[in-house]
C-alpha cells in the first residue's frame, strides 16, 4: 500500500488561501452580496476560481444557489451560528474586558442582566480602594435605581419600560419614584450612552453604566462601575464613562453587535 505524501509547503499554503477566500465569500454573501460576478470583483478573483469555490461551499452546505437569486447562506452555516450563540457564556466572554475597565478606573465592576422589575448581579470584580462595596454575585436590585437598570431600560421597547417601573420607590433620597422622571432619564440615557446612579440606589455610591447589545441589536447586558461617592466626583464623570462605554462595546463585540 502507498504512503500518502505529506504535504508541501506551497501546497498547505494554497489551502489556507483557498480556505480563506471561502470564508471572505461567506461574508460578502452575509453581507448582501448575491450574485457570481459580484461575489468574484469584491474578493479580485476570476470568474472560474470563485465559481469553484462557491460551487464546494454549496455542496457542503454553508451555502445555497438559487437560479436568478444568487448565493445565499446555507442550513450548516445558519446551524453552525446557533450553536455558537448557544456555546456563548457572557461572564467568561466579558472577564477580560471588565478586569481591564477595572484595573483602568480602580473601581468596583458589575456585569447584570434584567429580571422583570429588576437588575441581578451575574459577576462582580472587586476595586482597588480602600473603601470595599458589599455587593456580591446574585444580588437584585430596582431597575429604576440603578445604573445598570436604565441603562438596560433605556434601549428596552416602551412597554416593556413601564412593566418594570416601581410608582413611589423609594431607596434613598434620591430615588425615582415617578413615571415621568423616569421616562426622561432613560431617554437622557439613550442620547449620552451611559446610565447614572447619584446615590440613587444607596446612599454615599454612585455608578455608571452601559448597556451590552447581542448580535440582534437587543441590550442583553449592562457593564459599570461604582465606588463611593468621595471616588467619583462630577469632573470625573466623563472619563470614567468613556472607560464604560468602551468596556460595554468590547463585549458586544463578543457577541456578534
Amino acid at each position: 500500500m502507498q504512503k500518502a505524501r505529506p504535504l508541501s509547503k506551497s501546497s498547505e499554503a494554497g489551502g489556507a488561501q483557498t480556505l480563506l477566500r471561502g470564508l471572505w465569500l461567506l461574508e460578502k454573501v452575509a453581507e448582501g452580496v448575491h450574485d457570481l460576478e459580484g461575489l468574484a470583483r469584491a474578493l479580485g478573483l476570476h470568474k472560474s476560481t470563485a465559481h469553484r469555490i462557491l460551487s464546494t461551499l454549496v455542496a457542503a452546505g454553508y451555502l445555497r444557489h438559487e437560479p436568478r437569486k444568487g448565493y445565499h447562506l446555507g442550513p450548516k452555516l445558519i446551524r453552525l451560528g446557533f450553536r455558537a450563540y448557544g456555546q456563548l457564556h457572557l461572564p467568561t466572554l466579558a472577564r477580560p474586558h471588565l478586569e481591564r475597565l477595572r484595573n483602568a478606573t480602580r473601581e468596583t465592576v458589575h456585569l447584570a442582566v434584567l429580571d422583570g422589575q429588576e437588575v441581578v448581579y451575574i459577576d462582580k470584580l472587586p476595586g482597588h480602594r480602600e473603601l470595599q462595596l458589599a455587593s456580591q454575585i446574585g444580588a437584585r436590585f430596582p431597575a429604576q435605581s440603578t445604573a445598570l437598570g436604565k441603562a438596560l431600560l433605556a434601549w428596552q421597547a416602551r412597554e416593556r419600560q413601564k412593566a418594570a417601573f416601581m410608582p413611589g420607590l423609594r431607596r434613598t433620597e434620591r430615588s425615582i419614584a415617578d413615571w415621568a422622571t423616569l421616562e426622561a432619564e432613560l431617554e437622557q440615557t439613550r442620547k449620552r450612552g451611559y446610565a447614572l446612579d447619584l446615590e440613587e440606589n444607596e446612599t454615599g455610591v454612585r455608578c455608571i453604566a452601559a448597556p451590552i447589545f447581542n448580535g440582534n441589536g437587543e441590550a442583553v447586558a449592562a457593564v459599570s462601575i461604582s465606588t463611593a461617592a468621595v471616588y467619583l466626583p462630577e469632573e470625573r464623570i466623563p472619563e470614567v464613562a468613556r472607560w464604560v462605554v468602551e468596556t460595554a462595546k468590547g463585549v458586544s463585540r463578543e457577541l456578534g453587535a
